[in-house]
């Protein structure tokens, strides 16, 4: 990629690194200091404005989603202080629309386009382009929320200090990417489409993305990983639309149907506990907070 210019390690900054050798299309490397896996090359304007140019907007969410929503937000309920909240990356704001039903103040921030619009059509208070402290007061916000975006930054530690900066002391980040140890990229590493250059730069593990947030100053309340992607295994040799539609149906009816019915229930939840013990699932969610001040 003749225009576009050699990266650092996003984690410690080393410039030593090996070629991951399944991935190298996609300039794939680990760092030989602290075994980050991230693109060794860093993406010009340019590249990522036509990559983005007609990225998919969600408009739409699922039931099954809905109760994910709702479980989390159960979970930051606790953290609920001041009453406000952040979604870094909102996309169409389908999350920050389902927070709002629950009290929260809600605010995000999106890159220009379809996302931005939708979302800022539905009336929240959207900010265009990469978080920035200073649009903020220090500590404003009792949540900041971030869903599959900190694998696009190009500095994800400098995103995750930017989160810092506006979270209150004793308020929670929540963080989801993909799981660079999961499963489907282990049983066919050449074909986990998960990697992709330049949409994804930096791909975490649970020990590296911990790495990546205590040492920004928070501490985990917990991190798991969990799935495993019907739809990414379905279309892993190639993006025909008639198999991603035809994947994307699939999926979502499995994930109806372990929804609804208890025995699958039950086997959903077993098959995320042996996932997450052998921490090789799909996605990883960590819920970290910034600790509370010292006097």
């Amino acid at each position: 990629m003749p225009e576009s210019t050699s990266r650092p390690c996003p984690q410690c900054g080393s410039g030593a690194h090996t070629a991951f050798a399944p991935l190298e299309d996609h300039h794939l490397v680990r760092c030989d200091e602290c075994g980050t896996v991230f693109t060794s090359w860093k993406p010009t304007a340019g590249e990522l404005a036509e990559f983005y140019s007609d990225y998919p907007v969600v408009e739409d969410v699922s039931p099954v989603t809905l109760i994910r929503y709702d479980e989390l937000l159960d979970t930051l309920e606790p953290f609920r202080k001041n009453g406000r909240m952040i979604d870094v990356g909102c996309g169409a704001g389908l999350f920050l629309q389902r927070a709002a039903l629950r009290g929260w103040e809600v605010h995000g921030t999106e890159f220009s386009g379809p996302a931005l619009d939708a979302s800022l059509a539905k009336g929240f208070a959207v900010i265009e382009g990469p978080l920035d402290p200073a649009n903020y007061p220090p500590g404003h916000f009792d949540v900041v929320c971030s869903f599959e975006v900190i694998e696009h930054l190009p500095d994800p530690r400098d995103a995750v200090q930017k989160m810092m900066a506006i979270l209150r002391p004793g308020g929670a980040c929540y963080l989801t990417t993909p799981n660079f140890n999961c499963l489907a990229r282990r049983i066919s590493p050449s074909t986990w489409n998960v990697a992709c250059y330049p949409e994804h730069l930096t791909y975490f593990t649970p020990s590296t993305l911990d790495r990546l947030l205590q040492s920004s100053g928070m501490t985990k309340h917990w991190l798991i990983t969990t799935g495993f992607s019907v739809y990414r295994w379905q279309v892993r040799h190639g993006k025909n639309p008639d198999n991603q539609d035809a994947a994307r149906r699939s999926q979502e009816s499995l994930r109806t149907a372990l929804e609804m019915k208890r025995p699958l229930r039950f086997i959903k939840h077993l098959a995320n506990l042996v996932l997450d013990n052998l921490k090789l699932g799909d996605s990883m969610k960590a819920l970290y907070e910034k600790p509370e001040s010292r006097t």
